[in-house]
């Protein structure tokens, strides 16, 4: 009697992790939102600042371009990383999208450079 209660109460467990075992959790697409008007000292600057601006990677005086705040908007026109006549095929974007640098960027910052760059890449 005592052995087929435990049976019954593990058949129980067995039937109760097997059925939460195959749930599914939905999970919600990610939702990007870029601003109307993208500021390159509100909006960009902080991308790099989080992301490219760190010693040994884009900071002033490691790897180029520098994107420091001070001076990241000059070197990237003087480079001519930036091409507003078609913003897609700027180098910057292919390197945060689809190149090298796409490891260290995330859908939600490539909108949003790219769309500055849509915007006239201005220094605002």
């Amino acid at each position: 009697m005592m052995k087929k209660r435990i049976f019954n109460l593990m058949s129980a467990l067995l039937l109760v992790v097997g059925f939460t075992a195959c749930e599914y959790d939905w999970v919600e697409p990610e939702v990007i939102v870029v601003p109307d008007v993208v500021s390159f000292k509100g909006d960009v600057i902080p991308v790099f600042n989080k992301s490219c601006n760190m010693s040994g990677c884009h900071a002033q005086g490691s790897t180029s371009p520098d994107l420091s705040s001070d001076n990241a908007w000059g070197d990237l026109m003087a480079k001519g990383l930036i091409n507003t006549e078609t913003p897609a095929q700027s180098e910057l974007y292919i390197s945060i999208s689809t190149g090298s640098m796409k490891k260290f960027s995330n859908d939600a910052n490539n909108a949003l450079i790219l769309k500055w760059i849509e915007q006239g890449a201005l220094n605002n």
